[in-house]
């Protein structure tokens, strides 16, 4: 059973962040929330129900340049036609988050700020170098990805801040793969390889195996080295699977990225 809260439900964004503080919680599709609040790992006093706010719905093209609104849900990034033909890679990651009712009800704000280590558009993300917009009732700043994620479920956002939005720059250019191994729910491991068409390095995050996402550039899609980069990454073990396996695991699913990045079969 749930623990008793009191529940808000604002129209506005100003009045939302108004009755954010280190006891009063943003809610939205619940997905991780509701179950942290059933297992007594979180007792919030209060809910402020974030899905009647216009503008955390948004999804804005500003040419190669997407924003994302923070309630956007997994099934709208995975089905929406400016996306689909916009960011293939993105889509088709949204398609394979979860399950029908996590990427029904589930936001991606929520998700981001949730900081569950084995989340897939985390490590997309990160690849792509994203950033999020926190806004307090005082102040708004903008972190990237790489930068919001400090741990497992631990961001840097403050109590009295809400994620409104996120931002995916040049998403139109970007190609690349991504991959992951998942006999359970949640993904033993994921790995993203991705390359603005225009510009810049190719850019790889491995995900899923550790609290955080690890990100390495090379110049070329053949520029990485599989084994020194599972020998990188602080593993986390658990039930997923050991040190030594999620270390061979790693090393198989960034050799399988780069063969298909090398040939050319991205999306």
């Amino acid at each position: 059973m749930l623990p008793p809260f009191a529940l808000e439900r604002p129209d506005r964004l100003d009045e939302a962040l108004g009755l954010l503080d280190d006891v009063s919680v943003p809610y939205c599709g619940g997905t991780e929330l509701l179950m942290a609040m059933k297992m007594n790992v979180l007792r919030p006093r209060c809910l402020v129900d974030l899905k009647g706010i216009a503008e955390l719905g948004r999804l804005d093209w500003d040419g190669d340049d997407v924003l994302v609104g923070g309630a956007v849900t997994h099934a709208r990034l995975a089905t929406d036609d400016d996306v689909l033909s916009g960011s293939a890679l993105l889509a088709s990651v949204e398609r394979r988050v979860g399950n029908a009712r996590v990427r029904s009800q589930g936001s991606i704000g929520g998700n981001l700020c949730f900081a569950e280590p084995r989340s897939d558009i985390a490590t997309l993300l990160c690849a792509m170098e994203a950033s999020v917009t926190l806004q307090s009732q005082t102040d708004s700043r903008e972190v990237a990805m790489r930068d919001f994620l400090i741990g497992a479920y631990e961001t840097v956002r403050e109590p009295g801040e809400l994620l409104v939005n996120v931002l995916i720059p040049k998403v139109r250019r970007y190609r690349g793969v991504y991959l992951k191994y998942q006999y359970s729910e949640r993904p033993t491991v994921g790995v993203a390889l991705v390359h603005d068409e225009a510009e810049g390095p190719w850019r790889l995050a491995v995900g899923a195996v550790g609290e955080i996402p690890l990100v390495l550039e090379a110049d070329s899609p053949s520029g990485f080295d599989p084994h020194a980069v599972a020998e990188s990454i602080d593993l986390v073990e658990d039930l997923s699977g050991s040190v030594e396996y999620k270390r061979h695991i790693v090393e198989v699913y960034v050799r399988r990225a780069m063969q298909l990045a090398i040939q050319g079969d991205s999306l």
